[in-house]
């Protein structure tokens, strides 16, 4: 099935402090997502990009359009699911534009090495996947990075378009793209910080925004994908 996102996101770097508050104060207004009701749920991503960077170069210097490739899996290391997630993320003007279509690992590995195009996906998944073509034979991606991290999410309880994600244990490794190798290389984060996406169609409720006043946040940018390259590179982009 083929996803479609629009909406606005801004990122907040909290303490483990800063998190619990923030934890109470949504209480009320908002509910955890069905995946992690009883603890986080493991998010790995293996970051697309030229042989020369080309991608990350651009999204660091904070244009007015970005883009990233990406695959994503949801679930644990070693559980025998065959679902991944080929993606493209957008950012134009502020806006988050987010496409994707889930492919078993042969279908991945056909696409992103021969161009193959499933026959039993959908007109909009097929659609998706032919911009995607383009951007495999304009940029010639690799494999760059594995970044994995535990997420939380929570949505308003009602409005279904302001929702919360809490990312912690955020870890990098640039030698090894598999899956189901559950070890660590490079932390992007000091122990006991969080990155917090707000993610909203339009603007924050106003309840939330006075939350964000009482615990002392302030948005900033964080890129994981970016943070990893200038970790792991010491290049100054």
């Amino acid at each position: 099935m083929a996803e479609t996102f629009r909406r606005h996101e801004k990122k907040y770097i909290l303490t483990q402090e800063q998190h619990d508050r923030l934890v109470k104060l949504i209480d009320p207004h908002m509910k955890k997502d069905e995946y992690c009701m009883d603890k986080p749920y493991l998010i790995r991503n293996i970051y697309l990009d030229t042989v020369n960077n080309d991608m990350v170069r651009v999204s660091t210097d904070k244009p007015i359009f970005k883009e990233k490739l990406r695959i994503r899996k949801y679930g644990e290391y070693n559980d025998g699911k065959d679902k991944y997630y080929l993606e493209i993320k957008r950012k134009y003007n502020g806006v988050v534009y987010k496409r994707r279509v889930g492919m078993t690992q042969l279908e991945l590995h056909q696409f992103t090495t021969k161009g193959v195009i499933p026959d039993n996906k959908s007109a909009l998944e097929t659609q998706i996947l032919h911009e995607m073509k383009y951007l495999f034979k304009l940029y010639e991606p690799i494999p760059k990075s594995f970044i994995s991290y535990q997420r939380t999410a929570y949505f308003d309880k009602d409005d279904g378009e302001f929702r919360l994600t809490f990312d912690n244990d955020l870890y990098s490794r640039r030698d090894d793209f598999s899956f189901d190798n559950d070890y660590h290389e490079t932390p992007l984060l000091p122990e006991g910080f969080y990155v917090m996406e707000v993610k909203v169609g339009y603007g924050m409720p106003l309840w939330f925004a006075n939350a964000l006043s009482e615990i002392g946040a302030r948005p900033g940018s964080f890129s994981k994908y970016g943070t990893d390259f200038k970790k792991t590179t010491r290049k100054d982009i």
